[in-house]
């Protein structure tokens, strides 16, 4: 695969498993470590506008999960989310973060992953902020093979002319149409790879962002039961994907939900210094801001 655009560092490739190697980005930043795991279909350095608020507190590490970005698929196509959270543990160790002393922010299945990781070491997490992580009630649960994203995904055209072409394309219709323009940019610059005849093509190939989707039927609110990580979930009140956030934040004690009008599910994207900013409250321990806010009642 082609490096980063921009002629910025090439990733570090770190072995998480038995054959299993995630590209892990750092993002820049003087601080202490922030993880930041993004969304099914984006990759550690699509998100430009809202990491790079987070670098003026943290030097932020930013994984490529399997088959995203400029981690190569795995050879025996797992994808459950709970592997993915697994692969998130190798990084944690890679880093050298000590026990309940990781701050971090994820997005869509970037959240949830994290949520499932800290479950499968518990108390690994000191502070998150998770933008609408996926995590289904156990009667909402699709099973295997029942996503409906699934055939939507592998639909997807992969491949424009040029990153001009992809622009007029993603920018003219949903979900990319809301977002800032700068963001968009930055998922172009690097959602996309150069092919050799001038061309680009998306570096989350389609079969594989389908896969990725397959794999979250692991990703439910029993699994969370009883953990302690104190999390705040920020949730779009556009409703694109029903009430998802919620079960999430329904299944931690220790979370406290907070609301935005006029964002959907790509709200880091169509805001992402208010995302940040709210991120960045969570992580340094302070009060964010939000439209509302609401605390579990079980805290």
């Amino acid at each position: 695969m082609s490096g980063p655009a921009g002629g910025v560092p090439a990733p570090e490739m770190v072995e998480v498993a038995d054959g299993v190697e995630l590209a892990l980005h750092c993002l820049g930043g003087d601080g202490p470590p922030l993880l930041f795991v993004h969304a099914t279909g984006f990759n550690g350095r699509t998100y430009g506008p809202l990491t790079s608020r987070l670098t003026e507190h943290f030097t932020v590490w930013a994984p490529d999960l399997r088959a995203h970005g400029w981690s190569p698929p795995p050879v025996d196509r797992d994808f459950l989310w709970t592997t993915l959270a697994a692969d998130l543990l190798g990084i944690v160790d890679h880093l050298g973060i000590a026990h309940g002393e990781l701050d971090c922010v994820g997005h869509s299945i970037g959240a949830a992953t994290l949520l499932l990781a800290d479950t499968l070491r518990p108390g690994t997490i000191g502070r998150m902020y998770g933008y609408e992580p996926v995590v289904w009630r156990l009667e909402d649960q699709f099973g295997p093979g029942e996503n409906p994203l699934i055939a939507l995904t592998t639909k997807r055209r992969e491949e424009f002319a040029s990153r001009g072409e992809a622009f007029e394309r993603f920018a003219s219709r949903p979900p990319f149409g809301g977002v800032r323009a700068d963001a968009l940019a930055s998922y172009l610059a690097n959602g996309f790879e150069d092919l050799p005849d001038g061309s680009v093509r998306l570096r989350c190939r389609a079969a594989d962002e389908a896969a990725t989707y397959d794999g979250e039927w692991v990703s439910t609110t029993a699994r969370l039961e009883g953990s302690a990580t104190p999390v705040v979930i920020g949730k779009g009140l556009e409703m694109t994907f029903e009430d998802i956030g919620v079960p999430a934040h329904e299944a931690l004690p220790n979370s406290k939900l907070i609301t935005y009008h006029g964002l959907g599910h790509f709200g880091p994207f169509e805001a992402p210094d208010v995302i940040a900013s709210d991120a960045l409250a969570t992580v340094l321990g302070h009060e964010p801001a939000g439209t509302h806010s609401e605390t579990n009642s079980t805290k």
